[in-house]
């Protein structure tokens, strides 16, 4: 009969127990750190009604136009000269475009349940107890451009080109960011940008007909309207009042989360389902360096 060493037995089942807990312990440390910051990014989340904003809107929105040049080097046009060549922006209403992007801005930054502020409430703003911050909208601009889109096929050795000219319009907006109840050395404002744009779109191919030889284009389009910059500027407003949480809400992950294995992700909160998930680079604030 073979002898069996309990004591050495003990031992052996005793360490493999403690390496099976410290691999289980180390597989859910790994799984929580799939989306690393998460649980401050839900103490902040928590807190949001206790952060004020404070948007100090645009006063104007600058107008550029860029048309097509063969040559790719021609200067950026001052603002009254060829303004009056372009497309749409000589027609579009620039106060009522401005209204409506700082419009949906405030509406859609409350949604996030948290406290903003106009500049015409400022003695508000200043007596709130919680966490407050300045926006400033210290530039934004509308740029049309023109660009030249061409499809090319070859056909029975013969080379087929259709060209189009595109135009595309963007809204660019440059935030101001301070935090108030830093000190002053630490504060440091931050140059927040983004950018959004509409633009004329074709789809189409070149066909053969076979029987008579003939090679045709056939093509659909959607082309920009005038009521489309006005949609492009509410889309900005939107999209911009869901940076500034997110932005927000990432500064504040930064300076809380303790940082394990990785460094914390970019997340993006969604208010009318209360979740987090990542955030992609190009949708969220590029922070512009000094």
């Amino acid at each position: 009969m073979k002898n069996i060493n309990l004591r050495n037995t003990k031992k052996e089942f005793i360490r493999r127990q403690a390496s099976g807990m410290l691999l289980i312990a180390v597989l859910l440390l790994l799984l929580g750190s799939c989306m690393p910051g998460k649980r401050t990014a839900r103490t902040f989340i928590e807190k949001k009604n206790q952060v004020a904003v404070m948007i100090v809107p645009p006063t104007y929105t600058f107008l550029y136009y860029y048309p097509y040049s063969y040559t790719m080097d021609s200067e950026k046009p001052s603002e009254g000269e060829e303004i009056e060549n372009s497309h749409f922006l000589k027609e579009i209403d620039v106060e009522r475009a401005t209204r409506i992007f700082t419009d949906a801005l405030l509406e859609n930054l409350r949604k996030y349940d948290i406290k903003v502020f106009s500049p015409e409430q400022f003695d508000q703003f200043l007596s709130h107890d919680g966490q407050r911050y300045i926006f400033t909208v210290a530039q934004t601009e509308m740029v049309e451009s023109d660009r030249q889109h061409t499809d090319r096929a070859l056909i029975d050795t013969i080379l087929y080109r259709q060209d189009f000219m595109l135009r595309t319009v963007e809204r660019n907006t440059w935030f101001e960011f301070t935090e108030v109840d830093k000190e002053e050395g630490e504060a440091g404002m931050k140059v927040l940008y983004s950018t959004f744009f509409t633009t004329d779109n074709v789809d189409g191919r070149f066909r053969y007909r076979g029987l008579t030889g003939e090679v045709l284009y056939e093509y659909s389009s959607y082309l920009i309207s005038k009521e489309d910059i006005y949609s492009l500027n509410h889309f900005a407003g939107t999209r911009n009042a869901r940076y500034i949480f997110d932005f927000l809400l990432n500064r504040y992950i930064e300076q809380n989360a303790r940082p394990f294995l990785s460094q914390p992700v970019n997340l993006r909160y969604i208010p009318s389902q209360d979740k987090l998930t990542r955030s992609r680079d190009d949708q969220q604030f590029i922070i512009m360096q000094p």
